[in-house]
């Protein structure tokens, strides 16, 4: 054991320093460290070197030259036991230390950083037997990032962070800590930095942005190291702030008293006490912090030591005359001033006293029990001082000699890792009837047990996580800069769990990657867990020792999972792993979710443990699922292809994941899901990229795309670039595939885009082929495994849309009514996964519009309405966009405004609700008109400006003739006879360069009229 304030050496069974008398550190069960395998972890890596080490063995003897070398490297592990690093690599005059290995602690860069400044204080005061210095120089280089480690035949470490430690290093002055960006964001604002900007690095192909450490920032509380406290409102504590508040003005006017809040890391107790204090702002009342830290949790007195140290305005390089007096005022405001008092409180801050006061001959634990007397006596006597928050201004009207009454705020943050001698002193200032007008909060973690004295009721107040609406108004509040997407929001909620620090740093997260990709929505697969909180979260996945494989073998499976499926793949025998899952369920990790189900406690838990898996590992866990799931648990996957296809993309069993997500893909689209549909094609593609080239990976590719296409056609229209792109690759992969599989349903989506484009000239032949093709199948001359109606209804209702842009509508009509003739709804109903098009409401929509463009209105109409009719009954919700497109356009053709508006109207609603651009854009269009003719001409051009506008932003070409004669209508009612014509005339080059003539002649009379006036 050795003495954490001196390094010293210390005796057992000894409970004090025989160099320094201080507390030496209380054993304690130590977590049990998992054993030195190879793992997946961050990791702070801190490299520090010796400067002049060739100019230094030139100066020294040999042997002089070793001595200073090992002085150099038992300090520096020294350090590194202190802050809980891992020295890993001593070469020479160059050290590796590692934080976060083989045990994480939550804050392993803040640790780094704490070693490097006292590595760089502690090198300069080594010295020879003789006394004289060495004058050794030392510079440090941090760098943070992730890596794989282990200890094979000897440690090992893999990743490009201790290469970078290394390089940075190199940069450093003598006697300067440089850290990399990501250990400088970690850290956050702790330290004072110096910004060095940019610095190209030997090996690294861009340039790193270095900061140089320069010094330690004076916070006295964990919200305030993370820039939390007082930044925004708090949300959802409203109820504990009250109660926080009513022991406030119990103990004003009375005796002292105490709460303990309670929670995990990140639920905001620091930032409770903080709003509690900003609450008083308008009070008389003296608010002091007490800071407890994780890497002092045996240093004697350690939060009492920093309060004075900081109240009293210590510097970093105060010299201990200036120390002496500043700590004379602090304890002069309590009246403390007999010289052994001071010289016990300057002995306690380690102030040398050069003879200033008489020597306390006394051994250290006296010495430690006066010292906590005074303290007692130091807090007591502030509550009779004047009504001030500042010390300089206390101190002040201390020496003008005011002496009013006002209440005492202690607040006690972290008891979890108070030092036994603090919690002492703690109890005896709880107990204390002459600590009057004093709340005192406590702030601790799950795990900290004490008994308070019987004579401090000490009631908890728990903090919750937040709700569903708090965690949504918390982002929202964070979200100042940039504006995300609701899909991005839900991805933070789900991931965060109501924990407040797991939502802002999450939320930042989004925000950095947001501001890259503006404007796209994050998939899961995008985002892992913030680096701001690996640590945080490594830590406790350490901290389960053996159970922690069974953690990891847990995150494969997903949040939620049964017990025996997981018993199953982690193939533990019996007694072990009930023992892990113990273990497991006892650390709060995992928790009982229903009957026979586990639940990862949240969903960064399960990142972090599944990050943290080797690949190779990942790899046989979800191979051993896949098992599982095609075995005895094929319950779990039944009506779930996409749970499969995850677990055996992550198996790198990528072909069979592939045919698993087409599965998926026309299940959604089955169930009307077209988005969700597109996900799971998409992901199916993904998968391919990385199977080598054959038939096989072919003709599961030709499968996807032969989905997707139909599936991009109906959420981006068939205009669409993106289901141009589509639909080419199908086409160009089934024409190199044996037999041609799928040819005329791919044909006919090409086609289709073609037709969107107002292609003609390339949909036609296309068109004309299907008919041919339609036509032999249909004569039994030819057999592509299409049913003949369903290759007649298909290439006659293409053929009959492209003759109706054409112009040629007696053609059109007789191809449509062929093919709506053919047209059974229960038969066909199977054709709308494949085609995501119903020929019975699409073929009628445009046998409507052939009528009308034959002078046959009544006929038009009643084709209108059945589509509508039948499209209620199917329950596609594409197909119902479809019925509503047909009515209101028809009525527009026979002028009548009121039906068109109905329809129209309603079309907004449902196409908005389901994400159908195009029909949105038409649906506007149309009540653009409608509104006009209704005698609001200004509202209606504006509507239908807005609709033309999205029709082209889906890639439509087709149609544009027939809205510029509503507009024409428009702008001639409001006399803006030029523009009109203008638009008119585009239109007439367009149609001499498409050949869409249908709407020519109404153009054309527009035109004649508009000329005439």
């Amino acid at each position: 054991m050795f003495c954490t304030q001196c390094g010293v050496r210390a005796m057992a069974p000894s409970r004090f320093c025989g160099q320094c008398g201080a507390r030496l550190p209380v054993p304690v069960p130590a977590p049990e460290a998992p054993a030195r395998e190879i793992s997946r972890r961050q990791m702070t890596v801190l490299f520090c070197d010796l400067v002049g080490s060739t100019t230094l063995a030139e100066a020294l003897d040999a042997e002089d030259l070793f001595e200073a070398l090992r002085a150099y490297h038992t300090l520096v592990k020294r350090i590194a036991v202190r802050f809980n690093g891992h020295v890993a690599k001593v070469v020479g005059d160059g050290v590796d230390v590692y934080f976060g290995y083989p045990m994480a602690n939550e804050d392993d860069a803040v640790r780094a950083i704490h070693a490097g400044l006292a590595i760089v204080e502690g090198i300069g005061s080594l010295a020879g037997p003789d006394g004289k210095p060495y004058g050794l120089g030392v510079r440090v280089g941090l760098a943070t990032g992730r890596v794989t480690v282990g200890q094979t035949d000897t440690l090992a470490i893999a990743g490009a962070t201790p290469n970078l430690a290394a390089r940075i290093q190199a940069e450093a002055q003598p006697g300067q800590v440089l850290v990399s960006p990501v250990t400088r964001r970690i850290a956050g604002p702790q330290f004072d930095y110096d910004d060095l900007g940019p610095v190209a690095l030997k090996g690294f192909a861009d340039p790193v942005r270095l900061s140089a450490v320069a010094g330690v920032k004076g916070f006295n509380s964990r919200s305030a190291w993370r820039g939390r406290d007082g930044a925004l409102p708090m949300i959802g504590r409203e109820r504990e702030l009250a109660r926080l508040r009513q022991a406030w003005e119990a103990c004003r006017h009375g005796p002292g008293e105490a709460v303990l809040v309670m929670g995990e890391a990140g639920l905001g107790k620091s930032r409770l006490a903080t709003a509690l204090a900003e609450s008083l702002h308008d009070e008389p009342h003296l608010v002091i912090r007490l800071q407890c830290s994780p890497f002092h949790t045996n240093s004697v007195l350690y939060p009492f030591v920093q309060h004075l140290m900081a109240a009293a305005g210590f510097a970093r390089h105060d010299s201990p005359q200036a120390q002496i007096e500043k700590l004379e005022a602090q304890l002069a405001i309590a009246g403390i001033s007999e010289p052994q008092d001071l010289a016990l409180m300057a002995s306690l801050l380690d102030i040398p006293v050069d003879g200033r006061y008489p020597p306390l001959e006394m051994p250290p634990p006296a010495r430690l029990q006066l010292a906590g007397e005074l303290l007692v006596r130091y807090f007591a006597e502030l509550t009779s001082q004047v009504p001030m928050v500042s010390t300089e201004a206390l101190l002040a009207l201390y020496f003008r000699g005011v002496t009013r009454s006002k209440p005492l705020l202690i607040v006690f943050d972290d008891l979890h890792w108070i030092d036994p001698s603090s919690l002492e002193l703690l109890d005896k200032l709880l107990s204390t009837a002459r600590l009057q007008h004093t709340l005192f909060v406590l702030t601790a973690r799950p795990g900290f047990e004490h008994r308070f004295p019987p004579q401090a009721r000490v009631p908890t107040i728990e903090l919750r996580r937040l709700d569903a609406g708090q965690s949504r108004q918390m982002v929202a509040q964070l979200c100042h800069a940039i504006d995300l997407p609701a899909s991005s929001v839900d991805l933070i909620l789900s991931k965060t769990d109501g924990i407040p620090l797991f939502i802002e740093e999450m939320t930042r997260m989004v925000q950095d990657v947001q501001g890259v990709r503006s404007g796209l929505g994050l998939g899961s697969a995008g985002l892992g867990v913030p680096d701001t909180l690996l640590d945080l979260l490594t830590e406790r996945l350490d901290r389960l020792g053996p159970a922690k494989a069974l953690a990891q073998a847990a995150a494969a499976l997903g949040q939620t999972f049964p017990t025996d499926l997981l018993a199953a793949v982690a193939q533990l025998p019996a007694t072990t792993f009930e023992d892990q899952l113990n273990r497991l369920l006892a650390s709060g990790l995992l928790l009982p979710h229903g009957p026979g189900q586990l639940k990862f406690k949240h969903a960064l838990v399960e990142n972090t443990a599944y990050d943290t898996t080797l690949l190779k590992t990942r790899v046989a866990l979800h191979g051993r699922v896949v098992e599982c799931l095609q075995g005895e648990f094929a319950a779990l996957a039944q009506g779930a292809p996409e749970l499969l296809a995850h677990h055996l993309a992550r198996a790198n069993r990528a072909l069979e994941a592939a045919r698993y997500l087409l599965q998926a893909g026309v299940q959604s689209l089955q169930g009307g899901a077209p988005r969700e549909a597109a996900e799971h094609l998409k992901a199916g593609l993904q998968a391919l990229q990385g199977v080598a080239e054959g038939p096989a990976r072919a003709e599961v590719e030709l499968g996807l795309l032969s989905v997707l296409g139909p599936t991009t056609m109906v959420l981006m229209g068939p205009g669409s670039a993106q289901f141009g792109e589509v639909q080419k690759r199908a086409h160009a992969l089934c024409q190199s595939l044996p037999g041609k599989p799928r040819q005329f349903p791919i044909t006919y989506g090409l086609c289709l885009y073609h037709w969107g484009r107002a292609e003609f000239d390339q949909a036609l032949p296309l068109a004309q082929q299907l008919l041919h093709t339609a036509n032999a199948i249909e004569c039994g001359e030819l057999d592509l495994g299409v049913a003949p109606h369903e290759a007649v209804m298909a290439a006659c209702n293409m053929n009959g849309m492209i003759a109706f842009h054409r112009g040629e509508s007696v053609q059109a009509l007789a191809h449509l009514q062929r093919s709506v003739s053919l047209y059974q709804p229960e038969r066909d109903a199977a054709l709308y996964p494949v085609y995501l098009m119903d020929f019975g409401i699409f073929g009628r929509f445009y046998l409507a519009l052939a009528h009308m463009a034959c002078g046959e209105a009544e006929a038009a109409q009643q084709h209108a309405l059945d589509a509508y009719t039948l499209a209620q009954r199917l329950n596609q919700p594409h197909s119902l966009g479809f019925s509503m497109l047909a009515n209101f356009n028809i009525a527009v053709m026979r002028q009548e405004p009121e039906v068109a508006l109905r329809f129209a109207e309603q079309c907004v609603g449902f196409s908005t609700q389901f994400g159908f651009p195009e029909f949105i854009g038409m649906a506007r269009i149309v009540r653009g008109w409608a509104t006009a003719r209704r005698g609001q001409p200004e509202q209606g051009l504006a509507d239908l400006e807005e609709g033309v506008r999205l029709w082209q932003s889906t890639g439509f070409e087709n149609w544009q003739t027939w809205f510029v004669c509503l507009k024409a209508e428009i702008l001639a009612e409001l006399g803006r006879r030029e523009q009109a014509v203008l638009e008119i005339d585009e239109q007439l080059e367009r149609i001499q360069r498409n050949q869409e003539r249908q709407f020519l002649p109404q153009l054309q009379r527009w035109r004649a009229a508009l000329a005439t006036g």
